[in-house]
């Protein structure tokens, strides 16, 4: 487990980081086009619960921005995301955490996320990715996978949708978690019935 990373540029500096043929390549992805509109995060609700209710909505369930009954305004790890999450999810789906421990398990997961049958929210630093910030969670809307990039739907407005190679999204998520000394990594929401 890697708690630190060394300085690395910004994925901002990084040309496929929001360009448009790709984003819009990206949006048509069979289940990045369920999360349309994106709700993003807002004073009552942060990222966890807020990449939850577009989950849900992905889904076809009617939520807010905060669809747990415990308050909105909270940091939260990726085991209390999942944990909380298989409370609410529909009929027919669970929900658990997933760490991968390589880039190929990595890209394994990734690759499921074009799957209806899927969803994701990954759980990273954002200062690995950004040079700035704390844990983040958003939902995964896909992965382009000629191009190996995730297309992460990020619930804080000020940052939009972005692209991200695999390899950096698994760095960022490589890092320590604040809860129980584990490392960040993903929500997998999956269908079962």
């Amino acid at each position: 487990m890697r708690h630190s990373l060394p300085a690395l540029p910004s994925i901002k500096s990084n040309p496929v980081y929001q360009r448009r043929d790709l984003i819009e390549r990206a949006w048509a992805l069979p289940v990045a086009k369920l999360y349309a509109p994106l709700q993003s995060q807002s004073w009552t609700a942060i990222c966890g619960p807020t990449s939850v209710a577009n989950v849900l909505r992905s889904m076809g369930v009617r939520a807010g921005n905060n669809p747990f009954k415990r308050p909105g305004m909270r940091a939260m790890s990726l085991d209390q995301v999942s944990l909380e999450s298989a409370d609410i999810v529909p009929s027919g789906w669970k929900v658990k955490s997933v760490r991968p421990k390589s880039v190929e398990e990595t890209r394994a997961q990734l690759q499921l996320s074009n799957d209806s049958n899927y969803r994701f929210i990954s759980n990273f630093a954002r200062t690995s990715l950004f040079g700035g910030g704390s844990g983040h969670h958003s939902p995964i809307g896909g992965y382009l996978e000629d191009e190996d990039i995730a297309f992460v739907l990020d619930v804080n407005a000020g940052y939009g949708p972005w692209l991200v190679t695999t390899e950096r999204l698994f760095d960022a998520m490589n890092t320590g978690d604040w809860g129980e000394g584990l490392t960040r990594g993903l929500a997998r929401f999956e269908r079962v019935a």
